[in-house]
């Protein structure tokens, strides 16, 4: 008889690439967990700036207080982001696909600018502006998503994280992959194999796997890289598909909206 699996951690990311929020309960939404990835830095050109290109995006904690976000840094004072000021910009680019959003304002931009040490903004997706998920990542035409760089929500387990630290050096931690749910309970690897899920007041398809990249190299509390490529190199040797890159972890897009809380059970349908 097999385990009971349950959902371990619930975290959303408000700001993309920034600190995640761990949270007990949590609305899913079409595009994913309430708040996730709701706003991203972009540079002057309009293209999504990200932890790869700037780690310190990493050093960054943020809080929701009353729909608007918190922008928390130990050397600079507390940043209260209002939620949909400024202009609406419909061509934003994030990774090749279309977005839109709305532009904070000034003291956001001479925040990140500044923090940054390059011209950027910081957007607002707002509730009207989600991007449809293309296709190639298993998105139907009613499927949306937020400035997240493919699918909506990212499922990792425990196990398979034990699996790949017992072929580490150096363990790494679930925030180096930073998914929005952790389960326990289950095999390594056994949720490459799930269809359809119910947690909670909800339901998803597991849409793919996810591919990884050199994000995950990058030490979330030091911002510094891993000389050795870790984990990412290790990977490769056993999770490398075919003219692809290394695959941890599986998206999720919603398919019945609700809430889901930890020690939910996690119903594998097909």
């Amino acid at each position: 008889m097999r385990n009971t699996l349950n959902i371990d951690t619930i975290t959303t990311y408000p700001l993309k690439s920034a600190g995640g929020m761990a949270l007990e309960e949590c609305q899913v939404l079409p595009y994913g967990l309430q708040y996730d990835r709701n706003w991203a830095v972009f540079d002057k050109n309009l293209k999504v700036i990200t932890a790869r290109e700037f780690p310190q995006l990493l050093g960054i904690s943020v809080m929701i207080e009353r729909e608007n976000l918190m922008i928390i840094h130990d050397s600079r004072p507390v940043l209260n982001i209002a939620a949909d000021t400024g202009k609406l910009f419909h061509n934003l680019q994030v990774f090749g696909e279309n977005a839109s959003g709305y532009d904070t304002g000034k003291a956001a931009r001479d925040f990140f600018s500044d923090y940054l040490g390059t011209d950027c903004f910081l957007m607002y997706m707002g509730n009207n502006h989600a991007r449809h998920v293309s296709p190639k990542y298993g998105g139907k035409p009613q499927d949306v998503v937020t400035y997240a760089d493919e699918c909506p929500i990212l499922l990792i387990s425990e196990a398979s994280l034990r699996d790949l630290n017992g072929r580490l050096e150096e363990p790494v931690t679930m925030h180096h992959f930073r998914p929005n749910l952790t389960v326990a309970g289950c095999q390594p690897y056994e949720e490459e194999n799930w269809k359809k899920i119910h947690i909670g007041d909800c339901e998803f398809e597991v849409s793919q796997q996810c591919k990884r990249c050199v994000l995950t190299t990058i030490d979330p509390i030091s911002q510094q890289k891993s000389p050795q490529q870790e984990p990412l190199r290790t990977l490769a040797t056993y999770r490398k598909h075919p003219g692809d890159r290394v695959a941890f972890g599986v998206h999720l897009i919603p398919r019945k909206t609700g809430k889901i809380s930890t020690g939910d059970k996690v119903l594998i349908i097909s």
